[in-house]
């Protein structure tokens, strides 16, 4: 069987669209990292086993998204005019 690849992402924290801004602004998912894995459990222990600073931070869940295609293989979009 092939080992999948999973992203993990958090709507724990918060996030600054900018340095200038006092409080947070953007309410979203972070994306804390990724694993593999035969199955979601297993990508999980991985994740957790490359990214153990996780732990030691404030979050409190973190949920699994499979992705087909690593990052770098994705398509850039560009958000100014």
């Amino acid at each position: 069987m092939k080992k999948k690849l999973f992203l993990f992402v958090t709507p724990d924290g918060v996030t600054f669209s900018s340095d200038e801004l006092d409080e947070p602004d953007v309410d979203n998912y972070q994306v804390l990292g990724y694993g593999e894995g035969l199955d979601e459990d297993e990508a999980f222990k991985d994740f957790l086993a490359q990214n153990q600073w996780v732990l030691e931070k404030r979050f409190e869940e973190a949920i699994s998204v499979e992705i087909k295609h690593r990052i770098y293989k994705g398509k850039v979009f560009s958000l100014k005019d």
